[in-house]
């Protein structure tokens, strides 16, 4: 027993050493500012998923945990089987293949639908590539853009630019209650 203990603490601080030096690893690049959201919900958004993505609502309900944790709410998550499912509808994130002009370099991409007024967002669509729906934090990026943040040159940073780069710093996003 007293082993099994050993091990299970050397293992935490383990953990804690590994984090440790991650967090410092971020603090050496250099980065001016802070993430910058440029624009906001007023309202809760849904999630509409278009069946033809592969992407599973069990995906996009572990994707928005993460922003959840920093403040966000959402109106649900439901899955579109209709063959229409292109167009987002006010209040919602669609999520879909991508459409004719999508640059296949990239994994996935973000559309915001912006009131000219009030500078709002009143919709958005995420076009995500079938083979890159389970990949990790691709759509934990892609809804951190549709719920307007840019991205953010930070290493390890969720709003990183570059996938290889990016990862789960939460640290600099503001709180949006």
């Amino acid at each position: 027993m007293a082993l099994l203990l050993f091990l299970l603490c050397g293992f935490t601080v383990y953990g804690d050493i590994v984090r440790e030096v991650l967090i410092s690893h971020t603090y050496e690049t250099k980065v001016f500012g802070k993430p910058r959201q440029e624009h906001k919900w007023n309202i809760k958004p849904v999630i509409r998923i278009c069946a033809d993505t592969n992407v599973s609502v069990v995906r996009v309900d572990k994707a928005i945990q993460y922003w959840e944790k920093l403040g966000y709410r959402f109106d649900g998550i439901y899955k579109s089987y209709t063959p229409m499912c292109f167009e987002p509808r006010y209040g919602e994130i669609l999520i879909s293949i991508p459409d004719v002009g999508f640059d296949g370099e990239h994994m996935a991409a973000t559309r915001l639908y912006t009131s000219t007024k009030t500078k709002e967002i009143i919709k958005a669509k995420i076009f995500i590539l079938p083979k890159n729906a389970s990949k990790e934090r691709v759509l934990e990026h892609e809804i951190g853009h549709a719920l307007g943040w840019k991205h953010y040159h930070q290493r390890y940073h969720m709003m990183h630019p570059s996938w290889k780069d990016g990862g789960y710093d939460s640290e600099g996003l503001e709180k949006d209650i």
